[in-house]
């Protein structure tokens, strides 16, 4: 008897410490225990989140250990094995993870041959292309090279029969921007834990700087990247210190290159003694509960995991009104704390404003509720079972 093809695949590239990767696997684990038989697909078998694999998915991958190339390369590389595993094992639905992964899909996919056995997917994770570019470059690109990045943009997505945004903002981007067709655009916001945030916000903290009574400390966590923009963060927090004995903290990991550039620039700002840089933290929750503010000065996001997260431990958040889906989680909570990216004025006078009017953490709880880990992955359930059920009538 044949085996029974699996009902989705979670396609991704490896499993690194990421909210990508992190999403992926609960998204697995939820089809696999709502009854869908569930695999993972990855370029990678490594990653710090391979102990975080639910139990019953079963991972297939293309390589065992991390390749000496990069992830654009490695991706290149992973074309080929990831098409014949389409071919091969026909999964009804496979789901490209996040916008890293969707050019390698889309292109297995047309070279599986196995497009009327497998509906292909994509879950838009994050800002399209021209977001990171305008960033990179400091400025909005021309009009008619903006419109050239939104059409090839738009190319990856042409294969795919469903698109997943993370947030109704980024929706709209993908249908006015990048030209996709709205019937095949289906938002499902992020969601937290919030019971488990709850119970990790209150574990002790033995911390100089969060002691009752201290200066008060800004937080914020994300990858040392480009993208997280802690740069401006550090410069909004010195400008903030002219002012108010604020210190800094920011949690997360990156290159060296990276790290050694905030710390050159804490220097040059006269900060370094104000900031900490602890690299990655397992339990990030009870720093944010005592901390005065979260501060977010990413250029580009898909939906904010970590603000929620920040709002759920009870924390008032200063942000850049980044793409995407920063603007609809915050302004209901009060647009002041709210300023455009590359404002460091603004975000400086934001975070001086939160600190002057804090707003009550049971508050903020409360309003993070909205958004439970568990609504989000019973609507991708439900968008699963409904698809394939609709796929066996005849």
């Amino acid at each position: 008897m044949a085996a029974r093809r699996p009902d989705l695949c979670v396609l991704g590239y490896d499993l690194r410490a990421s909210g990508v990767v992190r999403n992926a696997l609960r998204i697995a684990g939820a089809a696999h225990a709502g009854g869908l038989k569930t695999e993972l697909w990855v370029a990678r078998a490594d990653g710090p989140l391979r102990a975080e694999v639910p139990q019953g998915v079963t991972v297939v991958a293309a390589e065992q250990r991390a390749a000496i190339t990069g992830r654009s390369l490695g991706l290149a590389r992973s074309i080929r094995p990831l098409a014949a595993y389409l071919r091969d094992k026909k999964p009804r639905i496979a789901l490209s993870s996040g916008n890293h992964m969707h050019v390698a899909a889309s292109l297995a996919y047309q070279l599986s041959g196995a497009r009327r056995d497998v509906s292909l997917w994509a879950r838009a994770s994050n800002a399209t292309l021209k977001t990171p570019l305008s960033a990179y470059l400091g400025q909005p690109l021309p009009e008619a090279l903006a419109g050239l990045v939104d059409f090839a943009n738009g190319l990856q997505y042409r294969g795919f029969e469903r698109i997943i945004a993370v947030c109704d903002e980024l929706a709209e981007v993908l249908t006015n921007d990048l030209g996709v067709e709205r019937q095949r655009v289906v938002v499902i916001s992020n969601g937290i834990d919030v019971d488990a945030i709850a119970s990790q916000a209150v574990a002790p903290l033995d911390h100089p700087w969060f002691a009752e009574g201290g200066a008060p400390v800004i937080v914020s966590a994300g990858r040392l990247s480009r993208q997280k923009n802690f740069g401006d963060l550090i410069r909004a927090a010195a400008m903030v210190r002219m002012s108010l004995p604020v210190r800094l903290v920011i949690f997360g990991e990156g290159p060296a290159s990276e790290r050694q550039s905030l710390e050159k620039l804490a220097g040059m700002l006269g900060f370094t003694e104000h900031l900490r840089l602890p690299g990655f933290e397992a339990n990030p929750y009870r720093f944010m509960a005592r901390a005065s503010v979260f501060a977010l000065s990413s250029l580009w996001e898909g939906a904010s995991n970590v603000v929620l997260e920040a709002l759920a431990a009870g924390s008032p958040v200063a942000a850049y009104r980044c793409p995407t889906g920063i603007r609809e989680v915050l302004d209901p909570l009060g647009n002041e704390s709210l300023v455009n990216p590359h404002d460091v004025d603004g975000l400086a006078n934001a975070i001086l404003h939160r600190l002057a009017h804090p707003q009550e953490g049971n508050r903020l709880k409360a309003y993070a509720g909205r958004f439970t880990l568990a609504q989000t992955l019973d609507a991708y359930v439900e968008c699963f079972s409904s698809a394939l059920s609709l796929s066996r009538t005849p």
